[in-house]
């Protein structure tokens, strides 16, 4: 077969549109069918998603094959004109998608991309999936509604160490057996810091001298009461450490704690204690059955503006 004129090439990629698409139509009324809502393009949300669904922070996009470089790789081969500038557009397109899943990620959003061709031969297994994240998010939040306990969690760090909590002493201890940091529950009328320095002196012996607030986390678990933890990481303290009546303290080199008997939602946010950024971030653990189901984030909550009053004339 001949190749095709470059000119008429050019003609056909122009009338290529980039909303509306068949893809997307055909998807967005599969959602309706089931009485999922959803908005278009929305302008407030990076991206702008194909598909938004605000209520559960779910961003869905239809990507064509071309524009968005299915297995772009493995077709580079069949890019026949205009390489130099077909390319490296389909590259960028693709450098484009990544971050804007990560912006994404960092507000909170679960991103659901499906390629043309997903929509157009498995359309019901697409919706299935959007059916499923929407069910699992709806659970998030209603746990999250019911949120009444508040704890604190802190780590200790001294040079390239943490502090450890092995929970091996207490009875019916829902974190027997892991390791974690040191904290508990607030009191009535105790603020995290109060809470946090309280806590440290009480189960090691140490006073607090400087720290950082690293961020909110919710525990969501269908087997246990859900609760809000305010992370610390104390990085200056005083005092001999002393025994403790939950379990063995332990210091563990950073290069190891990854080893240990950890909760799995724990292995998100300890790579986060030496993060640079000084904006605290949130994180959402969803817990089924004991068995880590979903994580949210972590995201950073966008600072609200102050509105601005006009002032009155006298």
């Amino acid at each position: 077969m001949p190749p095709r004129d470059p000119a008429l090439s050019s003609k056909i990629m122009k009338r290529i549109k980039g909303k509306n698409t068949g893809i997307e139509i055909k998807l967005r009324k599969a959602l309706s069918q089931k009485g999922v809502r959803y908005r278009l393009y929305s302008s407030s949300v990076i991206g702008h998603p194909d598909l938004l669904l605000e209520q559960y922070r779910i961003a869905i996009f239809c990507d064509s094959e071309f524009w968005h470089g299915y297995r772009f790789e493995e077709n580079l081969e069949k890019i026949k004109t205009n390489t130099s500038y077909w390319i490296p557009k389909i590259r960028r397109n693709i450098e484009r998608d990544e971050e804007v899943n990560r912006a994404l990620k960092e507000d909170g959003y679960l991103v659901l991309r499906f390629w043309g061709n997903e929509i157009e031969k498995n359309l019901e297994g697409v919706v299935e999936t959007i059916l499923e994240a929407i069910e699992t998010r709806k659970r998030v939040l209603d746990l999250k509604k019911k949120i009444q306990s508040c704890t604190t969690l802190c780590y200790i760090e001294d040079g390239d160490r943490y502090l450890f909590l092995h929970r091996v002493k207490k009875k019916q201890d829902p974190n027997e057996g892991k390791y974690i940091g040191v904290g508990g529950h607030l009191e009535k009328g105790e603020s995290p810091i109060a809470c946090m320095k309280r806590e440290i002196l009480e189960e090691t012996g140490l006073v607090v001298k400087k720290y950082h607030y690293l961020g909110k986390i919710d525990f969501l678990n269908d087997l246990f009461p859900p609760e809000r933890m305010y992370l610390y990481k104390v990085t200056s303290f005083e005092g001999e450490l002393r025994p403790c009546d939950e379990g063995d303290l332990l210091w563990v080199c950073k290069k190891d704690m990854m080893n240990l008997n950890l909760w799995e939602g724990d292995r998100v946010f300890l790579p986060l204690l030496d993060q640079k950024s000084a904006k605290p971030f949130r994180l959402d653990l969803f817990y089924h059955d004991n068995e880590l189901a979903e994580v949210i984030g972590p995201y950073y909550e966008k600072s609200k503006k102050a509105k601005k009053t006009k002032k009155r004339k006298a």
